[in-house]
């Protein structure tokens, strides 16, 4: 599963291994949630927008697991998790505690759900001359605020079992690629 603030390269990455021959075949790719939430008419201002959230990534994840055959060798991406709606909730002020109530599930029950965890560092933190917002791309948070997601979803998802934090310090998008590949890499030979 990818992570991280607006503008860490989830999206690219994903673009990069399709592209790639040398992955080919070995993974499936769901795309962003909140592609899917946006027809809802449900604002993102409100609790229940992160509860959807969280229930479409569970039915999007569940149901290609249960698409796939059980023998296919394949590894599921997908591009945020179910407690990356915590990281919104959270930067309302909302409690914390009452996220796992209203979404019904525990910490432990959403780190279950992945095998690993990929952290990109969003660009706004390191390379903020390559951050874009709206109108350039369809980021409405400005630099700090993607900072602050990004610190967000760095102090929820860090204690899974297999959490990987790939910031952009002394660092261009293709060594943070290849990087984030080689993790990939390492994690998959080892399944």
């Amino acid at each position: 599963m990818f992570t991280g603030g607006p503008g860490g390269g989830k999206s690219s990455l994903i673009e990069e291994l399709r592209a790639d021959p040398a992955w080919n075949g070995r993974f499936v790719a769901l795309p962003e949630t909140v592609e899917v939430a946006r027809f809802l008419n449900v604002s993102p201002g409100e609790k229940l927008f992160q509860r959807v959230m969280v229930n479409l990534q569970m039915a999007l994840e569940d149901g290609l697991d249960r698409g796939l055959d059980r023998d296919d060798p394949r590894a599921v991406i997908c591009h945020r998790g179910t407690l990356d709606p915590l990281s919104f909730w959270l930067v309302r002020d909302w409690p914390r505690d009452e996220f796992f109530d209203y979404v019904g599930l525990t910490l432990q029950e959403h780190y279950r759900r992945y095998h690993l965890v990929l952290h990109l560092v969003t660009s706004a933190d390191g390379v903020p001359e390559c951050y874009t917002r709206w109108p350039a791309s369809h980021r409405p948070e400005d630099a700090q605020q993607a900072m602050d997601l990004d610190r967000l979803l760095g102090d929820i998802w860090n204690k899974h079992p297999k959490y990987y934090r790939i910031d952009n310090r002394n660092r261009d998008w293709p060594a943070k690629a290849a990087e984030a590949k080689a993790v990939l890499m390492r994690e998959w030979a080892g399944q």
